[in-house]
């Protein structure tokens, strides 16, 4: 909805209260750009980066009998820049399981890795010799980038779980996790490294398979599904002051503020705790009149109440947020 304000309300106020702004939702669903499976093995020299399967879970092996998927999407093109994301699921095909109900959780990968031509034979679960520039269980990049923990490096915290039990399709999501994951690839490309996909490891026989974006059914396919909203402004109309609530909000660790300034002028977004000290300086520079978008990831901060606070033309507006880890 817009809002007209009359000429004598808006000598009376001195700004505008309010912006000619509409809101509109969309969804996308988008193909893995790359998979692979990380199998435990003390040499980093097994891959298959462009099998049809990849695989979670431990096998009934002695010895080296841990697997781990990875799949990344790109965002690139389908989610226009600066939309808010609102729902995240991830739907996968599992063709193969040696197990009953086990738990399989997302987690955020924190470095790049690559899908190279390696292709195992059969069932797929002992996998492949490793080609340039896959993944392994040492390698973000066979065979000259290493992880910087043998299995990969991601976050601890999972940002979905699912229980899969017997052949079918699952679903993630969505979760407050897979939407800060999404909305943080979408504010900061170079950080969209995908999930890594765990199953449980901590006995053997638990491993499930899953079907892989080489998978010759299309079908069963890895699908990433992303709602998002985007606010078209009208530029016939002048911009307001204004400082819109952080989204997601209670968020972990990254989060994203939009605020918007009638006209051009030097701006300062700040973050400050309870005790008002302040611990961040977001914004420190002078901004164009217009929308404006701009991400903190606290993952240095501890969780609890902070509090942001947008400075600009002699106006100043304050929120409250959320960190919840």
């Amino acid at each position: 909805m817009v809002t007209r304000v009359s000429h004598l309300a808006l000598r009376f106020m001195g700004v505008l209260l309010f912006a000619a702004t509409t809101s509109a939702q969309s969804q996308v669903t988008i193909d893995a750009s790359k998979d692979n499976t990380l199998y435990e093995d003390a040499a980093g020299a097994t891959s298959n980066g462009a099998g049809e399967n990849c695989f979670v879970g431990r096998t009934n092996q002695v010895t080296g009998s841990t697997r781990r998927g990875l799949v990344a999407f790109n965002l690139a093109g389908r989610i226009p820049p600066g939309a808010t994301i609102t729902s995240v699921t991830l739907t996968l095909s599992m063709s193969r399981t040696i197990s009953g109900g086990q738990t399989v959780s997302l987690h955020r990968v924190s470095a790049d890795w690559g899908e190279g031509t390696s292709n195992a034979g059969g069932n797929e679960g002992s996998g492949a010799p490793a080609t340039t520039n896959d993944a392994t269980w040492l390698h973000r990049f066979f065979s000259t980038t290493l992880w910087s923990s043998a299995g990969g490096d991601f976050s601890a915290t999972p940002s979905a779980s699912q229980t899969v039990s017997g052949i079918g399709i699952y679903t993630w999501g969505s979760t407050a996790g897979m939407v800060s994951d999404i909305q943080q690839w979408l504010n900061t490309p170079s950080s969209n490294f995908g999930w890594v996909i765990i199953g449980n490891e901590s006995a053997g026989g638990t491993s499930k398979r899953f079907d892989s974006r080489e998978n010759i059914t299309a079908a069963n396919r890895p699908k990433l599904t992303v709602t998002f909203s985007t606010t078209d402004v009208d530029e016939n109309l002048p911009f307001a002051f204004a400082l819109h609530q952080n989204s997601p909000n209670p968020f972990n660790p990254t989060t994203t503020m939009r605020f918007e300034l009638a006209a051009r002028s030097h701006a300062s977004l700040k973050i400050f705790n309870t005790l008002g000290q302040e611990v961040a300086t977001l914004v420190n520079a002078i901004l164009s009149p217009g929308a404006h978008t701009v991400q903190w990831n606290a993952s240095d901060m501890s969780s609890g109440v902070y509090m942001y606070r947008l400075e600009a033309g002699g106006l100043i507006a304050t929120k409250k947020l959320v960190l919840a880890r």
